[in-house]
């Protein structure tokens, strides 16, 4: 279980030695979302993942080939080679997979191009299919040439742009057009094309009078914080505490009240310094104060 970070935790050089682990982006930002917002929104996402091995995604694919020993080869095209070949390895009736097991061969494979613009791969996968069979290679594909590998792509960042154009906020845009928005942000398109939209503003609860009510309930500060603790965070952070308080009392934790009497009274009923300060903290402050402390702990 990861350890829950600070706010201001992820810089670039956290950012950079949790990048270094990973090959993929995709990876990095499964594993760590915080480091990988972080990186993208303050600009350094594209440095600390150079080394990286660059994916498809939805608008771009790559070709590739099995070879088979026996003179078979598949061709296809895909926009995540790693993800590919688990599904390929994990699916009996896959053709690749199937010849495997028929022969007991295992292909060389080969990845015949870089991530490239999804109808420029399409074309080509025909041309090197093409090219296969003028050389003699039996192959195992049963779809047409040209059939787009994975999802076909539908929600292009034009088509996304002219939907979210329907919408005043982000979450309209999310709840009426999924598809549309669900694409936008796996292709971090959405600030681009939602740049139009009203941004999110959190409604404020605890106004003045609503935490001067809720305090009218209690008679001390510490059992106003411990039963409705936003309303007295929200309290201490704007400076009304001691004003929406005044009808409170006072805790007896000053030195006029923990006199060294009291404070022995109460450190016998405890059985250790630390017990004393979690059960007394106004006794323990003063007793440390005045150095009672080793007098009362022999």
């Amino acid at each position: 279980m990861k350890t829950r970070k600070g706010r201001n935790y992820w810089n670039k050089e956290n950012c950079m030695a949790v990048a270094l682990k990973y090959t993929t982006r995709s990876e990095f930002k499964l594993d760590f979302p915080s480091a990988y917002i972080s990186a993208r929104r303050n600009g350094f996402i594209d440095e600390i993942c150079s080394h990286m091995i660059k994916l498809g995604d939805r608008c771009h694919r790559c070709i590739y080939s099995h070879e088979f020993s026996d003179n078979y080869v598949y061709v296809g095209l895909t926009g995540n080679i790693k993800k590919r070949l688990i599904w390929r390895k994990n699916n009996p009736n896959d053709a690749v997979t199937k010849h495997i097991s028929e022969t007991g061969l295992i292909p060389n494979f080969i990845q015949l191009t870089d991530y490239i613009e999804i109808n420029e791969a399409s074309k080509l996968e025909g041309i090197f299919l093409e090219k296969y069979k003028n050389n003699n290679w039996i192959l195992l594909n049963v779809a047409k040439t040209g059939t787009i590998g994975g999802n076909n792509l539908i929600w292009t960042k034009e088509k996304c742009g002219t939907v979210a154009l329907k919408y005043n906020t982000r979450n309209d845009f999310r709840i009426n057009s999924g598809s549309a928005y669900n694409s936008a942000q796996m292709n971090e398109w959405l600030d681009d094309i939602c740049s139009h939209m009203e941004k999110f503003k959190r409604k404020i609860y605890w106004s003045f009078d609503k935490c001067e009510k809720e305090a009218l309930k209690y008679n001390t500060k510490k059992e106003f914080k411990t039963k409705s603790s936003s309303a007295y965070s929200t309290s201490v952070k704007n400076g009304w505490v001691d004003k929406i308080c005044k009808h409170m009392e006072k805790l007896p934790y000053n030195t006029v009240y923990w006199t060294k009497e009291r404070c022995a009274d109460v450190a016998q009923q405890c059985r250790t310094k630390t017990e004393f300060a979690k059960t007394y903290g106004g006794a323990y402050y003063n007793a440390r104060k005045n150095n009672w402390l080793n007098e009362f702990f022999k």
